[in-house]
């Protein structure tokens, strides 16, 4: 019972510092999109995936939700396009120690420098 309770507050500290984050990038939260978008960060931060294949993380966080792979990845490129732009030039270098770039902005790209993000953090 203690297990859980840990295991859930760790999952529960992840949320909030993802959600953080993505706001201050300018990521809308209440985006459905960007709930996926979470769970594929962090099941690949769980599962300690050196080399992240997006398109393998979006159908495992589909056949976890029991949603559509084509729905979860629209959904995620729906919610990083429209991201607040100006938002991100301001705070990128702060919340990932490099410059901005719209090389940057695409869902794998931003997967793999939020989970780089978590393993300097957790």
């Amino acid at each position: 019972m203690i297990d859980n309770k840990k295991a859930l507050s760790f999952e529960k500290k992840i949320d909030i510092f993802l959600n953080n984050n993505f706001l201050i990038l300018g990521l809308n939260t209440a985006n459905l999109g960007t709930r996926y978008f979470k769970e594929v960060i962090k099941l690949a931060y769980t599962s300690n995936y050196f080399d992240i294949k997006y398109k393998e993380l979006c159908s495992l966080v589909s056949q976890k939700l029991n949603i559509s792979i084509r729905k979860i990845d629209s959904n995620i490129y729906s919610s990083i396009n429209s991201i607040n732009i100006n938002l991100a030039k301001k705070n990128f270098k702060n919340l990932f120690n490099i410059d901005f770039d719209y090389f940057y902005i695409f869902p794998k790209k931003l997967t793999i420098l939020f989970v780089n993000l978590l393993n300097n953090n957790f």
